[in-house]
């Protein structure tokens, strides 16, 4: 993985040096300004998330959506996000140490290093912004901008302190998630020298992204655990995904190419996890739901946190991911606000195969 010289990460492991009286690592305030002097780095975060494309989440809940017309908003609200971020959120909400890096100019990470889990590193284009409209019966509206391109120099850097922070925090697992953004050329990004890079240093990948990014990634049998949807999973063995049964053969079909954990969130009718060896499905009785923004994230960073606790256990994490995403739902913002009164989950090892999706995944 090459290193430019003249692109230094906004907290390299160089600056983390001051050790603290309760075990944890401080920041070292001589590194160039804008970078290096905001947030303080815990040693020992469990799970690394890595966001390539983060965003200022915008919500707005009115009274009905009315095309061409004027709206006035009965709430508001903005969040720091994306889907590592929101991960990283979710597993601190549990107690479960996180640490989220995505690019930031000197600007945005000033202005939303309040949060003391996020690590940046340098970008020359500030954040995106996405926005929801959510009415009151759970419709939902997103206009999501397009993800502003990384130069080869800031991709180097993102994946360089990503690797860095697994191996100061010997971490248990790294997630890539939300969408790769490509070089200034246009050009895709690879994933796969920080995967691979990760997994050589013992720790787990997960990776929780769609299109070329996802299928190259999977069929090469890099991830340890990948969280597609119902159309994700379609795309990646190229047929549609109506019942239960079509997302279990697909779903250990991907498990065949090497990956150990297939997840693969179904909106209302759960989870339903994979390997090599077996599938299990979780569900809720049907909820009120708010808002379904962010249900997925929640779900990944329920399925990591019962797996940093019971590593290899695949129904505990299925079963936990199905509640914490569950929880979500039932919740106004983009991010998972509290953990408290969880939804019952039921599950089983025997899924019922001819189970209609009520969302199928078309290609």
């Amino acid at each position: 993985m090459r290193t430019d010289t003249d692109v230094s990460p906004i907290l390299s492991p160089s600056q983390v040096t001051l050790k603290m009286r309760d075990g944890e690592h401080g920041v070292n305030n001589s590194g160039p300004k804008g970078y290096g002097r905001v947030v303080l780095v815990s040693k020992n975060f469990q799970v690394i998330t890595v966001t390539p494309a983060p965003a200022i989440d915008r919500t707005y809940l009115v009274s009905s959506l009315d095309l061409g017309g004027v709206h006035r908003a009965t709430r508001s609200g903005a969040e720091f996000a994306g889907k590592g971020v929101n991960v990283t959120q979710a597993l601190v909400l549990g107690g479960v140490p996180s640490q989220a890096i995505a690019p930031l100019t000197a600007t945005d990470l000033a202005q939303w290093s309040g949060a003391s889990f996020l690590l940046g590193s340098p970008s020359s284009q500030s954040v995106r912004n996405n926005i929801t409209i959510l009415e009151p019966d759970g419709r939902t509206t997103k206009i999501n901008e397009a993800a502003p391109a990384l130069s080869e120099s800031e991709w180097d850097a993102l994946q360089s302190l990503a690797v860095a922070e697994v191996k100061l925090n010997n971490a248990a697992w790294l997630l890539v998630a939300g969408t790769i953004p490509t070089a200034s050329s246009g050009t895709p990004h690879a994933l796969s020298s920080l995967l691979k890079e990760a997994s050589g240093v013992g720790c787990q990948v997960a990776l929780d992204t769609s299109g070329p990014a996802l299928l190259e990634s999977a069929r090469a049998g890099i991830p340890d655990f990948i969280k597609p949807n119902a159309s994700e999973l379609a795309e990646c063995v190229s047929r549609p995904m109506t019942t239960l049964g079509d997302v279990i053969d697909a779903g250990q079909e991907i498990a065949s190419w090497g990956v150990d954990m297939v997840v693969v969130s179904l909106g209302p009718d759960g989870i339903v996890g994979m390997s090599a060896t077996g599938a299990v499905h979780a569900w809720t009785e049907p909820l009120e739901v708010l808002n379904t923004i962010g249900a997925g994230d929640a779900s990944v960073a329920g399925f990591l946190a019962h797996q940093v606790s019971h590593p290899g256990d695949l129904a505990g994490a299925v079963s936990q991911a199905v509640a914490w995403g569950a929880q979500k739902v039932q919740q106004a913002g983009s991010q998972l606000e509290n953990l408290t009164s969880l939804p019952a989950v039921h599950s089983t090892h025997s899924p019922d195969r001819s189970w209609k999706l009520a969302e199928p995944g078309r290609l």
